[in-house]
Parts: structure tokens; sequence; C-alpha cells
């Protein structure tokens, strides 16, 4: 007997566990859409109120083949019990069909604006089934579709009144160019149940910025609900319960439900249709409680508490999602501490999902939620931030920063926890968040400062000498003031002409982008990790002298002191692994304030070993 190659013995053993661990079709539990025909008479179960699943009438009035891509829908109208004052509702996709006790399908389609809103489309079962042959184990490499934020280029470190807009902007502009253009009646992406989202604890401003996100993801928000384990009670695990997701939970909770179509053992079926619709996953699975179903002229909706986690979501598929009961992945906890004016201290402590876009966008969203409840939204206002962002196998992340403005305390909300985005969406490597700590205290004053002007005793210098200066301020709604600084020129400072520059956190850093760009793209996990560390406290001044000295950037690490050889040499390369720095810091230090410090001013000096 010829022995099996390797790879085919490994493939075949891995199509043999997929397969063993998929749902299998059963005839006596399942009926066929072959089988289905117009006129046929049914029931369909959900939740209207609680944990108490109701069942209501339904009649096939049609079958449509390949409605959709790749997916057939059988059209019924339904009556009976509360549907009859509700109609079909967001959050009943994945209400079990069922026909003479056989499963059809889950109820997952329903046009708004209906008369009698009776109308709704199935999902075959055959369709929800195939689901689960893409296997039913957790890809615990999963951190959430989204893309790498650009955190180095967009000007994350910009210190401007509008920088929550960029907030704003980021989540809500793919939403808006995706569905600008949704006809909600003559297509999927408006005939498919919406998934009702509950919220509780999170500023109004907070809700703003969520809406345009969850849009794209088909979720409709309702504020109100959403408090998370305020039930207790005991809940069966079976079809027509409500199941869904947590994304925040503690002292601010989001969640999202709908239905659950099948169990078989600890392998479960849902929805009917996709929710993130991303393939195989690792979020928590949690069973839900119906507060009560809003009724609307559009599509009623179905208002949801989460109760607890039950599993994990292991597969999201055009046609269904797909669980495993039993372990759940882990949450982020965040931890945070406001205090205002007067020694007022507020704590919240919540967890938020592992996600590439959730998990940044929870967090930010409660600590900028905190900030509004216990101040203000707007109006003059000093923040001082103290940020941890714990990580597994990396060193912390810790910030110290300084915010003042019209909106410095929203500002403080939303910086203080950005530096999560580039962790979370990093391409190099999936690092684990531990936890997270924001420390944020605020006063009821603006204490801002605009470099104005530069003065010093002479120009010219010998290395090792000190620079006397005096920097001259521009205080907000006050006279100008001095502030004294010195440095010393180092004593291996080349002969020459130098810069000599005093700015603001933010106007060196677009300065040192400027300079050398290549040291913003890290090339590795170490890199990205510097890059993070390195902010400084926006009360700071730097002071640098630089000298017009060509440098390389060479696989993101500078090489300030390259030989011409070598730069001659990368001048004629034939590869893009580095490139050219305009310019050489020879010294770099920071001055601290009280004043969040903006502008900044320059003066060339010469550096002479003749000098007197």
């Amino acid at each position: 007997m010829k022995h099996l190659h390797l790879p085919f013995v490994v493939t075949l053993l891995l199509c043999i566990t997929i397969l063993a661990q998929a749902i299998e079709w059963d005839n006596s539990k399942f009926m066929a859409l072959d089988e289905i025909k117009p006129g046929m008479q049914g029931k369909v179960k959900t939740v209207f109120s609680g944990n108490k699943i109701e069942e209501f009438s339904m009649e096939v009035i049609d079958i449509e083949k390949n409605a959709f891509p790749q997916w057939d829908v059988i059209w019924a109208r339904g009556w009976g019990g509360t549907f009859d004052e509700t109609g079909v509702a967001n959050g009943m996709s994945g209400s079990p069909a069922y026909i003479n006790g056989r499963l059809i399908g889950a109820l997952s389609l329903g046009a708004y604006n209906q008369k009698k809103g009776d109308l709704f489309g199935i999902t075959p079962i055959e369709l929800m089934l195939k689901v689960t042959q893409r296997g039913m184990t957790p890809k615990l490499s999963y951190g959430g579709g989204g893309e790498l934020i650009p955190f180095f280029t967009t000007g994350a470190n910009s210190a401007d009144d509008d920088k929550i807009g960029i907030l704003d902007s980021w989540f809500s502009q793919r939403a808006r160019q995706q569905n600008h253009d949704v006809n909600p009646y003559d297509n999927l992406q408006g005939m498919r149940l919406q998934i009702p989202a509950t919220s509780s604890g999170f500023s109004p401003q907070a809700i703003s910025y969520m809406r345009p996100l969850l849009a794209e993801y088909g979720m409709n928000l309702l504020q109100g609900g959403g408090g998370g384990g305020s039930v207790d009670v005991d809940v069966p695990i079976e079809p027509g319960q409500v199941i869904g997701f947590e994304f925040a939970r503690g002292d601010f909770n989001f969640s999202a439900f709908a239905t659950l179509t099948y169990i078989e053992g600890d392998q479960l079926l849902g929805f009917g249709h996709s929710f993130f619709g991303e393939g195989n996953m690792n979020l928590p699975l949690s069973v839900g409680y119906v507060n009560y179903v809003l009724p609307l002229i559009t599509r009623s909706a179905k208002m949801s508490s989460s109760i607890k986690t039950i599993g994990t979501l292991v597969q999201d598929r055009n046609p269904a999602i797909a669980g495993i009961l039993g372990t759940s992945p882990s949450f982020i906890p965040v931890n945070l501490r406001v205090t205002t004016q007067g020694d007022v201290t507020k704590e919240l402590h919540y967890e938020v999902v592992r996600h590439r876009r959730f998990s940044p966008f929870y967090a930010i969203l409660g600590t900028l939620s905190l900030v509004e409840a216990v101040d203000k939204s707007f109006g003059d206002s000093t923040a001082h931030v103290h940020t941890v962002i714990a990580l597994k196998d990396q060193p912390d992340i810790i910030k110290d920063d300084f915010y003042s403005s019209s909106n410095g305390a929203v500002s403080a909300a939303y910086e203080s926890l950005s530096p999560l985005y580039a962790i979370i969406n990093n391409p190099f490597q999936q690092v684990e968040v531990k936890n997270i700590a924001v420390d944020i205290s605020i006063e009821d004053k603006r204490n801002t400062a605009q470099i104005e002007g530069l003065r010093i005793n002479k120009n010219r210098y010998k290395p090792g000498d000190e620079i006397q200066m005096f920097i001259s301020l521009r205080l907000y709604l006050e006279h100008p003031i001095i502030q004294k600084a010195t440095v010393t020129i180092p004593k291996n400072a080349p002969d020459g002409v130098a810069v000599l520059l005093v700015s603001s956190v933010t106007d060196n850093e677009s300065w040192q982008k400027n300079r050398a760009p290549l040291n913003f793209r890290p090339k590795n996990i170490q890199q990205l990790m510097k890059l993070l560390q390195r902010g400084e406290s926006r009360n700071n001044i730097i002071i640098e002298i630089y000298i017009p000295r060509v440098g390389m950037t060479v696989q993101g690490e500078e090489m300030p002191e390259l030989p011409l050889s070598m730069l001659s040499v990368m001048t004629h390369r034939t590869q893009t692994e580095g490139g050219f720095t305009k310019g050489t810091t020879l010294l770099r230090e920071k001055l601290p304030t009280t004043y969040f410090i903006s502008g900044g001013a320059s003066l060339r000096i010469v550096i002479d070993r003749n000098a007197p």
C-alpha cells in the first residue's frame, strides 16, 4: 500500500473534523425548500416581552428563488397574538418558523411602512446549516474587521478646538459613503431586519457618534434599555430566545440582540442573516431580555437588555450567525476617574469587547460621556490627564498630558485613549490589551499661551556654551510674559550654522514629521511602541537645536552620523528601505509650564570653536 502524502492526510483530517462539527441535515427536524408550497401554514416563535417565547401563525405566500445572490427567500404573512399589535419588528431576525413541527428557516426580512406590518421573508434552513460547515471553532487570532487607522499621519496628535471632529469623521465617513444611496424599499439593505442596539450611561454627544458606525453594521440604535445584567433570571437557551452581543458592560452598557433559531448540543444558529459579515470570529455571545417592543409606523423594534454571556460567536456569514455554548472571550476592563474643580470625583468601571473598531470606540465614548456628565461638553476648561494602557508582552503605554481650550475636557477624553487605535490596528502582530485606566482632573478655566517670540543675547557660540533664552508668551486674555530658559550646546557639535527652535509639542511633532517622515512609519512592533511612548505633555515648551545636515532613516531608525560614502550609496539605491532627513537634531529638551502651549519661534545661530 502506498503511503499517503502528509499534506493530503492533514487536509483530509481537517475536512473530516469540520464536517463532524457541522450540524447535519435531519429530515425529521428540517423541511427542505422544495417541500414548501404557497398556502402552507405554520408557526413562528419569538419573544415579545421578558423571556417568554410566544407563537404566532403564518402562511407561505411565495418562494422567491435567488432573490438575492445565492439567497432564496420564503415569503409569508403572519397573524395572531401579540404579532397583530407589533407586526414584523427589528429584533425578530432569527425567529424560527415551522411547518408541521419541522423547521423551515428564520424570519429575517421585512419591508418598511407596511400597512399591516404582516409580510416578512424567511431565510431557508438549508442556507443557515451551511454556515456550520465552515467550522465551529473560534478564530483565536480574530481582532475584528476594520482598517489600520493612520495614527501618525491624520493629525491624531494635533491640538485644536475641532479635535473631537476627527472621531466623528473617521467613524461616519465610510457609513455615509456606503449608505447614501440606499433605498429602504427595494433592496436587501432595506428589507433586512435591523438588529436593535440599546445603550445606557452614554451621553447624548457620544450617542450621536455611535449612530453612523452602527448604521454601517445594520444596527438601529435605540437609546434606553441596554442595562447589562439588570435582570436576574435563569433563561433556558432554546429556539425563539433572545441572543446577541454586548460591546460595553458595567457602568456603561451597549448591546445588540436578535433571536436564536436552532440549537443542537452546544452549537446554535441565529439571525437568518449576518451580523458584521466578518466570517470566522471570536466574540462573546449573550442571552438577553426584551424590555418592550417599541411600536413604530415604519417598523417596530424590540428594546432589549443583556442578562449574561453564554458562549462564543464563531461564524458570521450572510445566511446566519453560528456560535457555541460555554466559555466566552474576555473583555477589556476600563477604569475611569474624573475630578472637577472643588475636588468632586466620580469613578466608573466598565468593560469593552475586543474588536479593532469597537474597543477604542467604546472606550473613548465612555470617557467622553463621563467628562460630559460631571463637567460640560463645551466652554473654557483645562484638563490634566494620566492614562495607562496595560499590554501583555509589551511595555505599558503611559501618557501624561495637558489640554486647555474652549472644549479642553472633550479633547482630553478623546486624546487620552487615541493610542489604542494604533495598538489594536497595528499590522505587525496582535497585541493583547490587559486593562485601561484614565484619570482626568478638570479646572473650569482656560490656561493657554502662544509662543510669540524668542530672544537670545548673541548668535555665535562655542560647543559647550550655554544659551540663555527669553521666550515671549501671549497668555489668553492676559498680558504677555517672558519665560526664561537655558540650554547647553553639545560639546561634539560641529562648526557651522544651526537653528535654535522653541515650539509647542504639536508644532514640534509636525516639524519632526516634515524633517524625518520615515521616523513615523514604524517597521515593526518595537518601533510602534517607541513612537506611542514618545508623546510629551502639551504644557511643555520643546527646545531644539538642529543643523541643516542630511541624515537618513533606514528601516524606521534614524542614522544622523552616516559617512559621506554611505550617503552616496543610498543616493543611488535601488530599493525603498530608507530615506533622507531634512536636518539633524543636536539637542532636544523640554521646559514645563503651567499653560497649554501653542505656536513656535526660531533663530539662526553659529557654532564656532573660535567664538569669544
